[in-house]
């Protein structure tokens, strides 16, 4: 019996305890296991159960527990497994008073089923009822007595007596291999046949599983079978066509039949294919090694027999796994509190839980259709009735709400739904429903419903808007107030109606707080604007409440809106007379006042208006808006500076003539023309614009009131407007005569301010500008001194000849410095735009600073194009300047062995120039103040780095008259800092030229000797040294100089001799160079008018090149001079492009 133990634990459930040890059980218990195919049903039942189940079967009534029943035994385990009964119950009660026992009752009582096989019993299945002590622990879980037993045999009159035999022989097998075999060896036995074998199809259809055959003096075909090789074989199963061969050796076989049947020595086949919903899944092959003639009585048998082994291996896997799945439902059903019904297809019920009885207290013997209809009321059936004859007709599933009788008498409402369940066919095989207890909630639904009817017809009678918002803000429920307000549909307002119809300006604020308040689950009050349906908006209020359910949960927000636009306007206009009149008292700014006055025109205005008010400038010319609150700036620069006249917009016509101009309709009033697409653009559409007289009835402006939609002013608001317009002319009048008594004292403390502030940085910058210009000084004065001393080696002096032109270059720069934040803070500094290539100029700027990266160490490198030009229009001197000062900037502030790096990138319609560098950094609190005049980060004694802190403060107003902006960025001291120019394509008309050639340093160019050969000129200058320099390289450069000391004495040179050119310094004592220049273009005869002149002079700010080009000069040039920059001047001014250079003498 070894060898039927495996085979029965392949049906068994994995690890269990139990199921472990029947391998081991008393070979008598085994053997009558493997026999009975009840007995193992009732086996596997017990062991898969979760309450204790004990079998008992065989002559000793051996006992198979499962591992519930452990707990029970104690320490009997695992000994008693598979022993006989009465063993065990001896030695239950020696270890009665075991303490495991009291740790695990024992079930009160036991119930008992017969385990049947075609009517004999073969033993008794035990199963568990409540534990004493412990009822609550067992509920539910007990299981009726059922009996097990196999299908009887059918009398199936319409088949011979083989098919009686083969229905009998399956009738004592459950297992659907033993089915197959027993099927495929007597249909062999009965056909008399050398083979039999039967096949499950593969989904793919390419090969036959042969699960069983039957044989005589032939191999076994058990294994896959390939179709492919006999595709007739396979057509004809697929197509569920009979194929057969009656002499595989007759002429006209197929090949394959000949060459298959040759080696195997068949003569004769038969094969019938079994077909479930349109495909092949299983097949019959009947093979003999003589030919024969196949009768149709043959076919037929073997089609039943294929059909009926197909059919009871389904049923036989069906029925183990219903059962195993119905005694699963069942304990299941007893557990849920729920009432759980199992109707049959025709609705009538045949099952009803253990709740059922429970809450109907009906007896459990009761036929359950007659329990069904005790329960319900005579309402109830016939609700019943009519679901149960929609559901079988198919409309819908069977769920109605009915009163269910309790046990005590009282009804309760029970929500009953049942749903289908089908067979493999579609067809309804039984219902499932179940009971759910719906009073209280149908009660509550019930006030739910009053309430919410009590609340629609309060939120519909009230005037205010009234709205619900979920927990997420979103709206919920809007009254029919808001759908009139608004003219909005419901699915519009219920998803994102309310930010649509709310002004744009009042969103963000509104959004803010309402987000608040739901963070918060607090209150919410906010005032804005809501458009009306008309396109209007309106003022209102919105308050709403946190709105929680009775458990505490926040459900969201409960509110109501309502219109104030009106009460708002008369709180406009009173606040705003308040206001006037207290502005007024106060001496507030003009601007102020007339604010609001503009504010309460508005406020007191029949329709929604805008009001404005302009006044005439100086001249009585133009007009400038004064104040216009809620005007649209576009419209107020269209119209600023509009000269007054006969024609024109409708405020200059009224400052022309210092009538009231009234317009209803902009767009169709001829007068207006010209302005009706800008009014059309701002929404502009009518206008009422009155005079603002003075005392003496001047005109000093006008106050324009403006109309959103056609319109004609009424009489109450022209004389509103008049009134206003009083009003502020008194306020303009009284104004400009408290500006001429507060001028004095404006000035006075404007005068005060500036010497407190210069007081405060005055010490700190006249002691660093002294050091700025001792430094290089100190240099000049020493190598100076070491030239004239008689040890001074020959061989140094071009060293010192560059370190003393360093050094008065970099006074030249800080005087540069001074006078460009002079002309800054003046407002007079210029730009002179021109196209020009801005890489070439980055190119050529880092070029010009390698010398001093290098002689510091530091590596400074270009990321920007190598190659080509990319045109700019700006001013390419002062953007040199601003580079210039960037790229010093940080050599100043890096380390030896640092980096700097200049990147230019093109981004859409601007320009990013960077200056990066690995330096010293800069401290997150001066990074604010890095831009500020005169301000350092080490303004001490000890500083690293020279200057006099002005550079970065130019180089920012610089970029900003461009329209640009400059902006520095650093992690902090010791990770380097970053200054970034960001500046705008610009658009204009100018000569393109190169960027500005970078400053010579060191001896004149040997290319500029000879460049004034034969050029005559006049050099006037009062200052020795500085007549004997420029003469000097002038010579160099080939002219013929005659050099002055004074204007006198240059008016007798021009006058004896002729000259080609005028150099002139301009302070010069007695007379200066400006007097000279006039004098010479006065038309004196004895003087020529037309020379060339050139001003060159340490005056080297704007105006003062203009004062000089006014004057008379051709060209102005600052001091010091760069003789190469003399040179190229001169040339041009003399020899112009195209022109051939004659002798004067000739």
């Amino acid at each position: 019996m070894a060898i039927a133990a495996p085979a029965i634990v392949e049906l068994l459930p994995e690890h269990r305890e139990t199921t472990a040890l029947l391998p081991h059980a008393d070979e008598s218990a085994l053997a009558l296991l493997s026999e009975s195919p009840a007995l193992s049903t009732a086996l596997s039942l017990c062991l898969h159960a979760q309450v204790p189940m004990v079998l008992v079967c065989g002559e000793a009534s051996h006992c198979l527990y499962n591992d519930a029943c452990i707990p029970l035994l104690g320490a009997l385990h695992p000994h008693v497994f598979g022993q006989p009964l009465a063993t065990v119950t001896a030695q239950r009660l020696v270890l009665a008073g075991a303490t495991d026992r009291q740790q695990h009752p024992e079930p009160s009582a036991w119930s008992c089923s017969p385990v049947l096989e075609s009517g004999r019993p073969l033993g008794q299945l035990y199963i568990a009822a409540h534990p004493r002590g412990q009822p609550s622990q067992w509920h539910g879980n007990t299981l009726a007595a059922t009996t097990l037993a196999l299908p009887s045999p059918t009398d199936e009159r319409s088949h011979d007596s083989f098919l009686l035999h083969l229905e009998d022989a399956l009738q004592h097998v459950s297992e659907p291999r033993a089915i197959v075999d027993t099927s495929v060896r007597l249909l062999g036995e009965h056909l008399r046949v050398n083979r039999c074998a039967f096949g499950l199809a593969a989904e793919d259809h390419s090969v036959m599983h042969v699960i069983s055959d039957y044989v005589q003096d032939m191999p076994s075909l058990k294994g896959d079978f390939p179709l492919e090789a006999a595709q007739g074989l396979r057509d004809a199963l697929l197509e569920n066509r009979t194929w057969f061969t009656t002499d595989a050796m007759a002429p006209g076989a197929p090949d394959y039949v000949v060459e298959q049947y040759r080696h195997s020595g068949l003569r004769a086949s038969l094969a019938i294919p079994l077909h479930k919903h349109g495909q092949l899944v299983a097949a019959i092959g009947v093979h003999q090694r003589a030919p024969r003639q196949w009768a149709s009585t043959d076919i037929e048998l073997v089609r039943l027999v294929v059909a009926r082994c197909w059919e009871s291996m389904q049923r036989a896997k069906a029925q183990r796994q219903l059962a195993a799945s119905e005694g699963r439902l069942r304990r299941l059903a007893d557990t849920v509190p729920q009432i759980i019904f199992i109707a049959d297809p025709a609705g009538q019920p045949d099952y009803f839980n253990q709740r059922w009885y429970e809450y109907t207290g009906l007896n459990p013997d009761t036929e359950a259709s007659a329990a069904w209809q005790q329960a319900h009321s005579a309402a109830g059936l016939r609700m019943s009735g009519q679901a149960w004859a929609l559901a079988l007709n198919g409309e819908r599933a069977y769920e109605i709400e009915c009163e269910l009788r309790r046990h005590d008498g009282q009804t309760r409402w029970h929500l009953a739904r049942a749903l289908p369940v089908r067979d493999e066919h579609g067809r309804i095989s039984e219902w499932i429903g179940t009971y759910t207890d719906i009073h209280d909630r149908r009660g509550f639904e019930h006030k739910l419903r009053e309430s919410e009817a009590r609340f629609r017809a309060l939120c519909e009678t009230v005037p205010a808007m009234i709205w619900m918002a979920d927990v997420d803000g979103n709206c919920v429920y809007w009254n029919p107030q808001w759908y009139e307000f608004t003219g909005q549909g419901e699915e519009q307002a219920l998803d994102q109606g309310w930010w649509n119809a709310m002004h744009p300006d009042d969103a963000a604020r509104v959004r803010h707080a309402f987000e608040q308040a739901l963070d918060a689950r607090g209150a919410f009050i906010a005032e804005y604007r809501i458009r009306r349906h008309d396109g209007q908006y309106r003022w209102c209020i919105d308050t709403a409440s946190p709105h929680f359910g009775s458990d505490g949960r926040f459900l969201g927000h409960i509110g109501s809106l309502t219109d104030i636009s009106d009460r708002k306007r008369i709180e406009d206009a009173t606040a705003s007379d308040r206001a006037i009149l207290s502005l007024i008292t106060t001496g507030a700014p003009l601007t102020v006042v007339l604010d609001a006055i503009a504010l309460s025109v508005e406020a007191r205005g029949e329709t929604p208006l805008y009001c404005a008010v302009m006044v005439l400038d100086e001249e009585h010319q133009t007009l400038q808006f004064a104040a216009a609150p809620h005007l649209p700036r576009d419209y107020s620069g269209d119209f600023e500076n509009a000269p007054i006249g006969p024609s024109g917009p409708p405020c200059a016509r009224s400052a022309h003539s210092g009538l009231q101009v009234i317009c209803e309709d902009i767009a169709n009033d001829p007068r207006f023309e010209d302005h009706r697409a800008l009014s059309a653009a701002m929404g502009i559409a009518a206008c009422c614009v009155t005079p603002i007289l003075g005392s003496n009835g001047a005109v000093l402006g006008t106050l324009n009131i403006y109309y959103a939609q056609p319109h004609l002013a009424s009489l109450r608001e022209q004389a509103m407007a008049r009134s206003a317009s009083h009003l502020a002319g008194i306020v303009i009048e009284r104004t400009r005569v408290d500006a001429k008594l507060k001028a004095s004292l404006q000035a006075e403390t404007a005068a005060r301010n500036q010497a407190e502030h210069a007081s405060r940085v005055k010490d700190e910058f006249l002691a660093t500008l002294s050091h700025e210009l001792r430094t290089p000084l100190n240099a000049i004065l020493g190598w100076s001194r070491l030239m004239q001393a008689d040890a001074f080696e020959p061989a140094k002096l071009g060293k010192g000849l560059v370190v003393i032109e360093r050094s008065a270059r970099a006074q030249t720069q800080i005087i540069d410095d001074l006078l460009d934040m002079s002309a800054i803070l003046s407002g007079k500094i210029r730009l002179q735009p021109e196209h020009f290539d801005i890489a070439g100029l980055a190119r050529s700027t880092v070029e010009l600073m390698q010398p001093t990266a290098q002689a510091r160490q530091i590596r400074l490198e270009l990321d920007a194009p190598l190659q080509g030009s990319l045109w700019f229009f700006g001013d390419a001197g002062r953007l040199q300047q601003v580079l210039t000062n960037l790229i010093s900037n940080a050599l100043k502030f890096t380390a030896p062995e640092g980096d700097v790096r200049v990147s230019l990138e093109v981004e859409e319609q601007r320009l990013r120039l960077c200056v990066r560098d690995t330096g010293i950094g800069i401290a997150a609190d001066f990074l604010p103040h890095v831009f500020d005049r005169f301000r350092q980060a080490d303004a001490g004694t000890t500083r690293r780095v020279g200057g006099l802190g002005l550079g970065l403060s130019i180089s920012r107003q610089l970029i900003d008259l461009h329209g640009g902006s400059l902006g520095a960025s650093s992690d902090g001291e010791g990770h380097g800092a970053t200054f970034t120019v960001v500046l705008p394509f610009q658009h204009g008309v100018s000569d393109q030229r190169p960027a500005p050639e970078p400053a010579h340093t060191g001896p004149l160019p040997t290319a500029a000797h000879g460049r004034l050969d034969g050029v005559r000129l006049l050099l006037v200058d009062d200052d020795q040294d500085s007549r004997e320099a420029v003469m000097h390289f002038l010579m160099l450069a080939g002219a013929q100089v005659q050099a002055a000391g004074s204007v006198d004495a240059a008016e007798a040179h021009l006058a004896a001799a002729h000259y080609d050119v005028l150099v002139s310094d301009i302070a010069m004592p007695l007379r200066d160079g400006y007097d000279l220049i006039r004098s010479v273009r006065s038309g004196r005869p004895e003087l020529p008018r037309h020379i060339r002149a050139i001003a060159l002079t340490a005056y080297v700010r704007e105006e003062d090149r203009d004062r000089a080009i006014v004057a008379g000069f051709d060209a102005h040039m600052g001091k010091p001079v760069e003789p190469p920059g003399l040179i190229d001047l001169i040339e041009r001014l003399v020899l112009p492009a195209g022109a051939v250079r004659t002798d004067p003498s000739a």
